[in-house]
């Protein structure tokens, strides 16, 4: 008869399984190992156990048998055939001839070791084929009795090709992390570039802006006047975009955080230009959503056009619900509203009287993780915006 026993050892990436249900892990935590004990139980074994050969014959995993003097004993027709040998050629030859050199210390510890302890190491080596190609396998032994003369059972488990998968992964993560490196030296170069132009424009801004002023103030014609003040009005407006651009060069930059919804509003109302207009912060403090850092800006954008859009408006307030399993953070104002016509193109790049860039950016600063949002108030009772969570992004934090 036979049996099975088990044993414990390190393992760290994934389970293997051979047909007979032995289950294994390399390398890692802690699992347990089973190996099939090929032996004839006759009642007289003590220790060691004595080894059936046709137990092996038929195993898909490679099985081989050395002796004390590291020699082969036995080798399944599975380990001949996948090294390219005949199975009785390859008995008499030692072990390490078929190990590959950069293996051959790990094997000689291998084999020590289980010299000294009576256990062997879970270990990964290479062997070379009789074509010359590797063949990468783990190896797990155990003391056994070949015809009444200890030995040593080697059970190998083929990772060819697992080991083929992990080298062009690596290779793959290479390519791209040599891909990033790339696209962030040129952004620091873009972004280097785009401070020094915002600089300039800025200073050349300042002293369009002042030289009519003064052609203003010194017109008597009342006509040329208006197309100064209206000038003026166009190097302001241009002055405000590129002071946009600076707070909203890092979209998209940094990688997604999670961010408490009711401290990020918190955030944005104390650096708002609200006036007399007050902010009711009714976000639950545990809810969290998954978002650019930057979500910020969209808060604050909310904020800051219901003040600027909004006429007699007295109150922002922000809450959440939810709605067909996805969460919802509501901003709605108590102002005049958005007409219907313009429920969408307020999301449009250069749509209103000021920038004309909040509320877009602002969608795609939230689009980066699958955030929506839309306005979904009634014109004339006030503005109310819908911001769209898909699941997973957000969540509950009671710690």
């Amino acid at each position: 008869m036979s049996r099975v026993k088990s044993s414990r050892y390190p393992a760290e990436h994934f389970c293997f399984y051979s047909p007979d249900g032995e289950c294994f892990s390399y390398p890692g935590t802690m699992v347990i190992l089973m190996i099939p004990v090929l032996y004839v139980d006759d009642g007289t074994h003590a220790g060691n156990d004595p080894f059936n050969p046709a137990r092996a014959e038929n195993l898909p995993d490679y099985i081989v048998v050395y002796g004390a003097d590291a020699k082969i004993l036995y080798v399944n027709p599975s380990a001949a055939k996948a090294l390219g040998y005949e199975a009785g050629k390859m008995v008499g030859t030692s072990i390490l001839f078929y190990v590959a050199e950069e293996s051959q210390k790990s094997m000689t510890a291998g084999m020590a070791t289980h010299r000294k302890t009576g256990e062997m190491p879970l270990y990964e080596i290479t062997l070379i084929a009789n074509d010359g190609h590797n063949l990468s396998v783990i190896v797990k032994g155990k003391p056994i009795q070949f015809h009444h003369h200890p030995a040593t059972l080697l059970f190998l488990i083929d990772i060819t090709r697992r080991k083929a998968l992990e080298d062009q992964l690596t290779a793959r993560a290479a390519e791209l992390l040599q891909i990033s490196t790339a696209f962030q030296q040129t952004n620091k170069k873009l972004n280097l570039l785009s401070t020094i132009t915002r600089h300039d424009i800025t200073n050349q801004l300042t002293v369009l802006e002042g030289y009519l002023s003064m052609v203003e103030m010194g017109q008597s014609d009342p006509v040329l006047a208006d197309y100064c003040q209206k000038a003026i009005n166009a190097a302001e407006r241009i002055s405000a975009m590129i002071r946009f651009t600076r707070e909203y060069e890092e979209i998209g930059i940094t990688i997604p955080v999670w961010q408490e919804c009711r401290t990020v509003v918190d955030t944005a109302a104390k650096e708002a230009p609200l006036g007399r207009v007050r902010v009711k912060n009714d976000l639950p403090a545990v809810m969290e959503v998954f978002a650019d850092p930057l979500m910020v800006k969209v808060f604050y954008n909310l904020m800051d056009n219901a003040v600027r859009y909004g006429g007699k408006i007295s109150t922002i307030r922000f809450s959440g619900g939810e709605g067909d399993g996805d969460s919802i953070i509501i901003c709605e104002d108590d102002g005049v509203g958005v007409p219907a016509e313009e429920k969408e193109r307020i999301f449009d790049r250069g749509f209103g009287k000021n920038t004309g860039l909040g509320l877009a950016l602002s969608r795609e600063i939230l689009a980066i993780t699958g955030i929506s949002i839309r306005e979904t108030g009634e014109p004339g009772k006030g503005a109310r915006f819908e911001i769209t969570v898909p699941k997973g992004m957000a969540r509950i934090n009671k710690e």
